[in-house]
């Protein structure tokens, strides 16, 4: 299982993900990338295993590079955070077929619950017994 992770600042809310995450997920297991070059770049190279992507749009310019990338991830779960909750932005999110979609000013212990399940769900598929524990 991989973390990718998506966002053009740093020390926002992937960095936030991170901390949270660290208690389920090895840190080698994540990557955060910074910008739409690098990502593809990225995502342009085999990766090992199921892959779960967290997108943080910082505006409309970031959400439509993302969009225009949006073929490279076929086959990736993706979690994403819209930057405002504008019609266009919305259609464009859900395009992107996300497992679950919010906003910036949402809460993030949402995300981290998506997250915590999908990777449970990661686990159990794989025959592993629970190590996420269930509150």
């Amino acid at each position: 299982m991989k973390l990718i992770l998506y966002e053009k600042a740093s020390d926002g809310i992937t960095e936030q993900l991170k901390g949270m995450m660290k208690n389920l997920i090895a840190e080698d297991r994540m990557e955060v990338y910074r910008t739409i070059t690098i990502l593809s770049k990225r995502l342009s190279r085999p990766i090992d295993g199921r892959v779960i992507m967290v997108l943080a749009a910082a505006d409309r310019t970031d959400l439509l590079d993302l969009f225009s990338i949006r073929k490279l991830f076929s086959s990736i779960h993706i979690i994403i955070i819209l930057p405002d909750r504008e019609d266009e932005s919305v259609r464009m999110g859900y395009q992107l077929r996300p497992r679950f979609l919010t906003y910036m000013n949402g809460e993030l212990s949402e995300v981290y619950s998506v997250l915590r399940k999908m990777l449970k769900c990661h686990n159990q598929s794989k025959g592993y017994r629970e190590v996420i524990p269930c509150s």
